[in-house]
């Protein structure tokens, strides 16, 4: 007697979420405003109601009720509100593998806007939070936990699969200086310029050159561009220069001090990071 052979055939994961930051529906004063930041782990923000404007590294883009940013590891986003009070959605986590093509702003579907205030809740109802952070996992909830974070990997992959992005930016005289600026910040990395060297580049005075970026990433020109900086090192640290070699290769002549400033913007020293 004869058996059937059976192959196996491999499917690629293309989004596979490992754990929980943060998950928070918060109501956003109209004057509300945030220091930007960047971490190492992916993060959603939807506005449910009402408008907010939002930084993505260089872009800016101001997003009504239905609309969802996702923003991607070590991008420096920033907050604010526009003018009016609105409700956004904010979820945080790690990632092993990502759609590439699963970045930028969203344009959501009723549908798709209501479940996504259901997994919010879901949220709720399974993990322990302390604030907005992820603390834990309700006792006996574990199983609904895995589910969960099932429900928000289907949730983001059939976006993907629609590819319905909105990459309009948001287009104010104030908006194109900190692009600009943001452009021409990322020239001079190698170097370090003072604000009236940034501003002498970008044809700005030095009070303009501050009110412009603190507009848009809620802290100075100066506290920015170093940011910046640290963000190429941490870019050029996961391309396999070494330490030293990235230390010179951002206008450091000592690898040392490089080290201490990196530990200090980031938590973590170079070698460790690159661990």
């Amino acid at each position: 007697m004869e058996f059937p052979v059976y192959h196996e055939q491999p499917i690629d994961d293309k989004l596979h979420i490992k754990s929980l930051y943060t998950a928070s529906r918060r109501s956003f004063a109209s004057d509300y405003k945030y220091t930007g930041e960047s971490h190492d782990f992916y993060e959603i923000v939807c506005v449910a109601s009402g408008k907010a404007g939002v930084t993505a590294d260089n872009k800016i883009f101001m997003l009504s009720a239905g609309q969802m940013i996702v923003h991607t590891p070590n991008e420096f986003h920033n907050l604010w509100s526009d003018g009016e009070v609105a409700e956004i959605i904010i979820v945080s986590f790690g990632a092993d593998c990502f759609p590439e093509q699963l970045r930028g702003v969203y344009n959501l579907s009723p549908d798709e806007l209501f479940r996504l205030e259901e997994l919010y809740q879901e949220t709720v109802q399974t993990l322990l939070l302390n604030g907005i952070d992820v603390a834990g996992v309700k006792e006996g909830m574990e199983a609904a936990a895995s589910i969960l974070l099932k429900k928000l990997e289907i949730f983001l992959l059939t976006l993907a699969a629609n590819t319905r992005t909105n990459e309009a930016g948001y287009r104010t005289r104030s908006a194109e200086n900190y692009i600009r600026i943001s452009g021409v910040m990322e020239k001079m990395l190698d170097r370090f310029p003072t604000a009236k060297d940034l501003a002498e580049a970008c044809n700005l005075s030095v009070p303009a050159l501050e009110k412009t970026v603190r507009r848009f990433a809620g802290h100075g020109a100066m506290k920015h561009f170093r940011t910046m900086k640290m963000k190429r090192a941490d870019e050029l640290l996961t391309q396999g220069l070494n330490v030293k070699e990235t230390a010179y290769a951002l206008g450091f002549s000592d690898p040392n001090y490089f080290s201490a400033v990196f530990k200090k913007y980031t938590g973590y020293s170079p070698t460790h990071w690159k661990k």
